[in-house]
């Protein structure tokens, strides 16, 4: 028989399912913390940070669009060989090694970029 007890379990165990993957097919990750944010910004040169700041308006967060400016100087510097998948997203940076994390088809590659431009470093 079920319980009221067990109908509720069941739900929050579903529930705890459909919400993760609901998150995973939006891409929605969480924004970093304005600290670490402000933290990058002043790492970048006079241009670059300006740059992002007259595109951090209407909801566009400062992250968002360095990873936008990223993959695409990165698709710019023509990395993709013919009959490869392109580059599709950035999926992580870290700006102290200088790697920025870029997905290509299936496949993740890591690639070398500057801190202080968001170009790609050969």
């Amino acid at each position: 028989m079920i319980t009221r007890k067990n109908a509720l379990l069941g739900a929050i165990f579903a529930a705890s399912l459909a919400i993760p993957s609901a998150f995973a097919q939006q891409g929605a990750l969480p924004a970093p913390s304005s600290a670490w944010v402000n933290a990058v910004m002043q790492g970048l040169n006079p241009a670059t940070r300006a740059d992002i700041e007259r595109r951090s308006t209407g909801g566009n967060h400062p992250y968002e669009i360095m990873r936008v400016i990223l993959l695409n100087n990165m698709q710019l510097a023509n990395l993709v060989q013919p009959g490869q998948p392109p580059l599709s997203e950035v999926v992580a940076i870290d700006f102290i090694r200088e790697h920025a994390v870029v997905r290509q088809g299936d496949a993740l590659r890591v690639l070398n970029f500057d801190r202080q431009t968001l170009n790609l470093k050969r």
